[in-house]
């Protein structure tokens, strides 16, 4: 097993805790949500509401860990660093650099000098974990082509000393704003709400409840994420359809 594939599990679930915001090139500010894991299955459908809408993701990101076992820390630091800036100069107009979770900031020339990670059972070990990202720019179906760039970003990239890069199998995906869509998913609730009506009688009442619910969100494939306010419908007294 390579030294990537030994600390790629801990400095994944970590990087939050090691990296402060960087408040001028933060992403957060603009509530960008990251996705990651795989597609939406069935049983995953069963706890979402029945009315959503499915729309393209911004970006597609494919997660990276770097990883570096120079002996000295010193060592250690400057060859992860170099690797970033060097990943950073090839990344052209084309691609970007983020790290974070479910919120992610940019990294620029400015402040591509991560605070590293350490692997408790190698102190001699540093990581840094981080994305490459790409614009989906409203074409979903594009993403087979654009997880093969990233993929091929990442493995041309220059690796300085002794870095080596895990690439990770699955992408993630990140939305600017989710909330900016509140209104179509309210209009397309309301709407279901009327055939529902409409279907079991004019004289049912119908409550809608949960719509003050900030939206969720789940995967639905490589590029697209489904929208949904988690509400719930209650219907009475109905009398005959007409």
């Amino acid at each position: 097993m390579s030294l990537s594939m030994r600390c790629a599990g801990m400095v994944m679930g970590s990087l939050m805790l090691a990296v402060p915001p960087l408040h001028a090139q933060d992403d957060s500010a603009l509530d960008t949500i990251m996705v990651t894991g795989s597609r939406i299955s069935y049983r995953d459908l069963l706890d979402t509401p029945a009315v959503s809408i499915t729309r393209p993701g911004d970006f597609l990101l494919l997660p990276l860990v770097l990883v570096n076992d120079t002996r000295s820390e010193e060592g250690r630091r400057d060859e992860l660093h170099a690797t970033i800036a060097k990943m950073l100069a090839g990344a052209g107009a084309r691609f970007e650099l983020v790290y974070g979770d479910t919120f992610t900031s940019r990294i620029t020339r400015d402040n591509y000098k991560l605070p590293l990670d350490t692997d408790p059972k190698r102190p001699d070990v540093n990581s840094v974990s981080l994305f490459v990202r790409i614009a989906i720019d409203g074409a979903p179906e594009r993403a087979e082509s654009m997880t093969l760039a990233l993929r091929g970003f990442a493995e041309k990239v220059e690796r300085v000393g002794r870095t080596e890069i895990d690439i990770a199998k699955e992408t993630a995906l990140s939305l600017t704003r989710p909330e900016r869509f509140r209104h179509e998913i309210v209009a397309a609730i309301a709407e279901d709400t009327v055939k529902v009506r409409t279907a079991l009688g004019h004289r049912c009442k119908v409550l809608i409840s949960g719509l003050s619910s900030r939206i969720e969100w789940e995967r639905t494939s490589a590029s697209e994420l489904m929208l949904y306010i988690p509400y719930s419908m209650d219907i009475s007294d109905c009398g005959e359809a007409g």
